[in-house]
């Protein structure tokens, strides 16, 4: 029989803060037309591992995730719900852990910026992390990934009219990117002369872009054509990817069970057609069609294309 683990009697700080702010956040959230299609069943306890049991004891599921990337997770100022696709999949893991997910009740979402995912795993913030965040070995010697849910590419956003549409061409150019994300680190090895701007966060970034500011903004493509849709007959985006981003959901390191418990859901929603329903009312509205095949949890890294040196 597994022991349990009672973390019940030390509650660190930093999530008594996110608690506090998580009720009184939830009395903003309109739950009204929320979509109630998914068919997740909650798991049976004796397949839960002992961090999603104390989940469960809680009464609350907490994911950091982007408030500002379109199409992925967006905060929807009408309402405070967290829309997008990253947003989606928080809410099917919410239904397997609880049975139902509804935002302001048994799940919230707090805010991520690229340079703060770590810490909030580490620091016990966040339980997961569904934010764009790409799997590299770099970063899974202090964090654990589930999946990938969803393999994106690196591309190049311009304005209309000052296409930019080979990654050599950014030579000289000023390019804009997430501080602590892999695409200036990309954008860098690729493009040595290109001028790098590292911002906070991705609109950020697009603010700069729309007032010329910078000549480019480039990071994933799916992140882009988000803010394409947003703005729409502003931007022009690149064809080419020059990556391979595989998203996975952020974890606290070496946990193992949770990581198995993740993987385990994420196919099932391959399977009862979950995660396509997700992929339909987010990324397929800006024009993405489906892919021909889903991500597998058995791939575990993602890869930097060859063009990239060493």
């Amino acid at each position: 029989m597994r022991l349990r683990r009672n973390l019940t009697a030390v509650v660190p700080l930093a999530v008594m803060l996110v608690a506090v702010t998580a009720c009184q956040a939830a009395t903003s959230v309109d739950m009204t037309d929320v979509p109630t299609d998914y068919v997740m069943e909650m798991a049976d306890e004796s397949d839960m591992p002992d961090e999603i049991l104390e989940i469960r004891e809680r009464g609350r599921l907490v994911i950091g995730s982007k408030f500002d990337q379109p199409l992925t997770g967006l905060r929807d100022d009408a309402t405070g719900r967290i829309e997008g696709f990253d947003a989606e999949l928080g809410r099917i893991l919410a239904q397997r852990i609880f049975g139902y997910a509804a935002e302001g009740e048994n799940l919230d979402f707090i805010e991520t910026i690229s340079s703060n995912r770590e810490p909030y795993l580490r620091d016990g913030v966040a339980d997961f992390i569904l934010a764009t965040y790409t799997i590299t070995e770099e970063r899974k010697e202090s964090v654990d990934f589930a999946g990938p849910y969803y393999v994106a590419g690196q591309s190049i956003m311009t304005r209309v009219g000052e296409e930019i549409d080979e990654v050599e061409k950014l030579a000289g150019k000023r390019v804009c990117f997430a501080d602590d994300s892999t695409s200036g680190a990309t954008i860098e090895q690729l493009v040595p002369k290109a001028q790098l701007r590292p911002m906070s966060n991705y609109d950020s970034c697009v603010t700069s872009l729309q007032a010329g500011r910078v000549d480019a903004v480039s990071t994933d493509n799916v992140i882009l054509y988000g803010f394409a849709k947003k703005f729409p007959g502003e931007f022009h985006i690149s064809e080419e990817l020059f990556t391979t981003e595989a998203y996975g959901v952020g974890l606290p390191h070496n946990s193992p069970e949770l990581r198995e418990f993740i993987n385990a859901t994420l196919e099932e929603a391959y399977a009862n057609g979950d995660w396509d329903r997700a992929f339909a009312r987010t990324l397929e509205t800006g024009e993405r069609s489906p892919p021909t095949s889903t991500p597998r949890s058995s791939v575990t890294d993602a890869r930097i294309e060859s063009r990239l040196p060493g």
